[in-house]
């Protein structure tokens, strides 16, 4: 939404601040902020006007102009599905991918239906949500656990990528479309217990996504 990057960046900046301070980003990359755009995986399939947030390199993020977003009071949210590229590598099997998908969505529902209820049929004021996830790292529990015996941090993190667009559920036109990438580290998405954890970076990145979709929301209904 409009108000996406407003809302990313104190957050996006007092994480990085801290990171950074003590010096605890991964050796493998995934905790620390990309000065890249994530690479589309072809789930929207139409990706113009998608453009780098100036706070946080790794999103794209586009919208439709003059979009009246006080008017979609209630969601429908559809499955979250994986989307894997033809060349991406390979991931966990069928039924933990499964689990995933079902994982975000659950979680989408139970943190929105409260204020924006989540419904199954079109109408005027209903936003439709697809979502999918694109990739996912998972982390190392025992290398994690041998690390923080020997130099009393995790080394190996996880995280998640993921592509989302927001479509009046009438007319199926795209209101705004989101891709981004989030990794793990030992101060986010889950933090030094999310590190022992097979999955739990990527189940980090997921609520944070969703945590940053109800501020947006909040913020345009005036909520907040």
């Amino acid at each position: 939404m409009k108000t996406l990057t407003r809302i990313t960046n104190h957050r996006l900046a007092v994480t990085a601040g801290l990171i950074f301070a003590l010096g605890l980003c991964s050796p493998l990359g995934m905790g620390c902020a990309s000065n890249k755009p994530t690479k589309p995986s072809g789930f929207l399939k139409d990706y113009s006007g998608m453009n780098p947030v100036p706070e946080d390199p790794s999103m794209l993020y586009g919208e439709r102009p003059n979009v009246n977003w006080k008017k979609y009071t209630r969601l429908m949210i559809d499955p979250v599905v994986v989307y894997r590229a033809p060349k991406a590598k390979k991931a966990a099997n069928p039924e933990e991918l499964q689990k995933l998908a079902d994982y975000f969505r659950n979680e989408a529902v139970a943190t929105l239906k409260d204020a924006y209820p989540v419904v199954d049929k079109p109408a005027p004021d209903v936003m439709r949500i697809r979502a999918a996830i694109t990739d996912l790292d998972s982390a190392n529990p025992w290398l994690n656990l041998a690390a923080t015996a020997a130099i009393m941090m995790p080394v190996d993190t996880g995280g998640a990528a993921m592509e989302a667009e927001f479509m009046d559920s009438m007319t199926g036109e795209r209101l705004a479309a989101v891709v981004d990438r989030k990794g793990g580290s030992p101060l986010t998405l889950g933090g030094f217990m999310g590190s022992y954890g097979q999955w739990d970076h990527a189940k980090g990145a997921f609520k944070d996504w969703i945590k940053l979709l109800k501020e947006s929301l909040d913020e345009v209904h005036g909520r907040k």
